[in-house]
């Protein structure tokens, strides 16, 4: 027996209590949580991965400026990879505070490029 997505007895949101649409004006997927904050956009997995679990992005047309990719923390970029395939790391003053062996990052005092080494 058919029903209605909108109608009162019958809406999605009163069977599911989670729920992930494509939303076809942005062209993002959402999550809804079934909370009254609202909607969450989401990345899908095969949006991100290939196969074998290895990490790839393939932009839909070529580009020409901007980013391929970014790493954001709380809306402040920390990594990007440029159109050009140009790595971007965020600068540092001083060193980070977890500096073990083997961490890598931007001193924009010296401005180079530094490697921890165990002593």
């Amino acid at each position: 027996m058919g029903g209605s997505l909108t109608g009162s007895s019958n809406r999605i949101k009163d069977v599911y209590t989670k729920l992930v649409f494509y939303n076809t004006t942005d062209g993002k997927f959402y999550r809804d949580t079934g909370t009254e904050t609202g909607d969450v956009e989401v990345v899908v997995g095969d949006d991100l991965v290939g196969v074998d679990n290895i990490l790839k992005h393939n932009t839909s047309s070529t580009l020409s400026s901007g980013d391929i990719m970014q790493i954001l923390n709380n809306d402040a970029e920390v990594f990007s990879i440029d159109h050009q395939g140009a790595l971007h790391l965020k600068a540092f003053s001083s060193a980070p505070t977890d500096n073990g062996a083997g961490t890598l990052y931007y001193d924009s005092v010296s401005k180079t490029l530094k490697l921890s080494v165990p002593e």
